[in-house]
């Protein structure tokens, strides 16, 4: 594991942290190395960067303050929350590491309009406890309960409710910029004139700004607030899981239920992924252990033979005489397409794995399963999406391309409907030695191709940044108008310039 030192300017960094320390207090501003080695970066199989001090506000005015000596003496500011698993967070410009996880408050809920602000250091975990007691859930995503909630949302990561149409769980934000002015967006844009105005629309009469902060990893201000839509618990939770011998069968199936508002969400999981899942909840102790040779011999694009292919989740809340309805209608289209129900056989052969579905998809509880899988290696995950035509091809040709470039470890996926079938997510995750330095280059490597290629063949898109493929440049006038805006909102480039968003990445 490589740990480069800080390449800013010794003499530069001594005198920001004296003017930190002089603002804030030591409560709030380290620079013992032991500390800052945490900041570093995360569990990706890339090299880490040491910051020169890591500052921990506690409200909106400490921001403000980082942020003015940061611009004023050009200092680079590397915001995190939870900090995992994001290239954004690797602090490669040295300077501060901003570490918003102190901001930590649940502001409002509000019931009467489905929402609650909060701060960055809200974990999911204590989200989704604070919301339950009012009748409330959140959109979950495959993250442990002490993930901050804005660090996920904001990146546009895909939870447990967009196959009905929303674009976003953000109904609005809360930004501080480098010279330390506030920018609501939304309804809320209007505070400073009519204070107490609420969070409870997207837009308003002037251009929605709340789109350029998303997927921004921190390049653009420094999130201190976001609205995030809640969603009701109603009487009845549900999870029809529905088998399939084919990944297009699967697909197909998603496009008609979510058009057809059948379910509020569905996702599909491949054999590989939920054998392994029962393998990870099952702490290691299954009835059949060919399992594990399945999983590691087994060409992931092969049917299994004693299993579905894939399995569809379909995330269903409701009155119950609506849900057993909705239950039939969804056994009835999954049989037209040759599939079948699942639920029972589930339970019995797959427990570990129903048990993951039912806290995910019943419950509405943030779970470890998923992060007991790093043990086997980190999941180095090949994120694309595409329309439905095109995204059954780009599966095969995914799992492909990946184990035949020597990735074929646990080499597996899941799969989101989203916008109604207008777009289908596909994560292919390769699971990857976490200390093998030589397996890490050709990752990436592979990695690289891989979106080359998805995209040019398959007219797929990757969901947000990741430091390694040049976006920008490939983005014709968009990404010069991103440069522009940039340029604009921060002329120092002090926010994030390591992660190299608006230059070709790293």
């Amino acid at each position: 594991m490589r740990v480069l030192e800080s390449p800013l300017d010794s003499k530069l960094a001594e005198r920001a942290t004296a003017e930190l320390l002089e603002a804030l207090g030591e409560e709030k501003v380290t620079t013992r190395r032991a500390i800052l080695f945490t900041y570093s970066g995360t569990a990706l199989p890339l090299p880490k960067t040491m910051p020169d001090v890591v500052v921990r506000p506690k409200t909106v005015e400490d921001v403000q303050v980082v942020l003015r000596i940061a611009d004023r003496l050009v200092v680079p500011v590397t915001p995190i929350s939870s900090g995992t698993l994001e290239p954004s967070v690797f602090p490669r410009a040295g300077g501060i590491v901003l570490d918003m996880y102190g901001m930590d408050e649940i502001v409002e809920i509000n019931t009467d309009a489905a929402y609650a602000v909060i701060e960055p250091g809200v974990g999911i975990g204590k989200f989704v406890r604070a919301i339950r007691p009012h009748g409330f859930r959140a959109t979950l995503g495959s993250y442990p309960p002490g993930n901050s909630v804005l660090g996920n949302y904001h990146l546009k990561g895909h939870g447990s409710h967009r196959a009905s149409g929303i674009d976003s769980e953000v109904l609005g934000l809360e930004v501080v910029l480098p010279d330390g002015t506030i920018v609501r967006t939304g309804s809320k844009a209007f505070e400073d004139r009519y204070p107490g105005i609420g969070w409870h629309a997207q837009w308003g009469p002037l251009p929605d700004l709340r789109g350029i902060f998303l997927n921004a990893c921190g390049t653009l201000g420094i999130i201190t607030k976001m609205a995030a839509r809640i969603y009701a618990l109603n009487d009845v939770q549900a999870l029809p899981v529905m088998g399939f011998d084919s990944y297009g069968d699967a697909v197909e199936f998603m496009k008609v239920v979510s058009r057809a508002n059948l379910v509020e969400h569905c996702v599909t999981w491949h054999w590989g992924l939920y054998t392994i899942m029962n393998i990870l909840a099952s702490g290691g102790n299954v009835e059949d252990s060919s399992d594990y040779l399945k999983i590691f011999m087994t060409e992931p694009w092969e049917h299994p033979g004693d299993r579905p292919y894939c399995l569809t989740l379909n995330i269903m809340t409701g009155y119950e005489d609506d849900v057993d309805t909705h239950t039939r209608l969804l056994e009835k289209v999954a049989k037209g397409l040759g599939g079948r129900p699942m639920n029972d056989e589930l339970v019995e052969r797959f427990p570990g794995t129903w048990d993951y579905f039912k806290t995910h998809g019943i419950d509405h509880e943030p779970c470890t399963h998923f992060m007991k899988g790093f043990g086997l290696g980190y999941g180095f995950m090949h994120i694309l999406y595409a329309e439905p035509k095109d995204v059954v091809p780009l599966e095969r040709f995914g799992l492909e391309f990946i184990w035949n470039r020597g990735l074929q470890y646990g080499t597996t996926y899941y799969s989101h409907c989203l916008d109604q079938g207008r777009s289908i997510f596909l994560r292919l995750t390769p699971f990857v030695d976490p200390v093998d330095e030589a397996e890490h280059e050709k990752a990436l490597s592979i990695y690289h191709d891989y979106i080359e290629e998805g995209m040019k063949r398959y007219g797929a898109s990757t969901i947000r940044y990741d430091g390694i493929v040049n976006y920008v440049d490939r983005a014709g006038g968009f990404g010069e108008l991103l440069k522009r805006i940039k340029k604009a909102i921060d002329p120092n480039n002090i926010l994030n310039p390591g992660l190299k968003m608006y230059e070709g990445g790293w």
